[in-house]
């Protein structure tokens, strides 16, 4: 079984980097939202994608949550309390799995700091720039790579039928990708076309 003060306080630092970071981020990205003139997408997800999409993302969050929860609670009772079942797990697989999780918090902030305060492309402004430097210059969709690398984390920390439950997020983010880069092209035209042939859809050269 992992240890909890180990896993605890490394996910909480990281989690709680990512929790502030978005927060500057976003309210930077509102005070700017009120110049700016949007569109709507012309290319429309799948309902069933967002649905899959969120939901997975949601079950992610909650488990990623539990881990300084469960931490918190060891210290406070000053025993190894875990709100969650987990079978017993060889300590390379939960480390391995730490280590994924970690990987995928730390992609999913550093392309949420390059994109800045550029909207997502479900509402383009006019003054919407194509961003194509740091984890946007090897593949087109970095946040949802990171999470597809927490969801295979998450596996191998908590392997369950509820974590299993995560892969299917694969297909919704893939579909969403998909409707995305449609739009892209509409508003970016040959220079998204050429972005396109240069980059990983989530993975490099893929």
């Amino acid at each position: 079984m992992f240890d909890i003060f180990v896993v605890g306080p490394i996910i909480a630092i990281l989690a709680g980097i990512n929790i502030i970071l978005h927060v500057y981020l976003d309210s930077k990205k509102s005070k700017e939202q009120g110049k700016s003139v949007f569109r709507e997408p012309s290319v429309a997800v799948p309902s069933s994608a967002l649905v899959i999409a969120s939901l997975t993302t949601l079950l992610a969050f909650v488990l990623v949550g539990t881990f300084p929860l469960a931490w918190i609670a060891s210290i406070i009772t000053s025993e190894t309390t875990y709100l969650f079942y987990i079978v017993e797990l060889p300590t390379g697989l939960w480390i391995s799995g730490l280590v994924v999780l970690c990987l995928g918090i730390l992609l999913h902030g550093w392309a949420r700091y390059v994109r800045q305060e550029m909207a997502s492309s479900w509402a383009m402004s006019e003054e919407h720039r194509l961003i194509t430097k740091g984890p946007y210059s090897r593949v087109r969709h970095p946040s949802y790579t990171s999470y597809f690398i927490c969801f295979i984390g998450l596996f191998f920390l908590l392997p369950s039928l509820i974590s299993v439950f995560l892969f299917v997020g694969f297909w919704g983010y893939n579909r969403i990708a998909v409707a995305e880069e449609e739009n892209l092209l509409q508003h970016f035209g040959g220079a998204y076309s050429e972005y396109v042939k240069r980059t990983g859809r989530f993975l490099p050269g893929l």
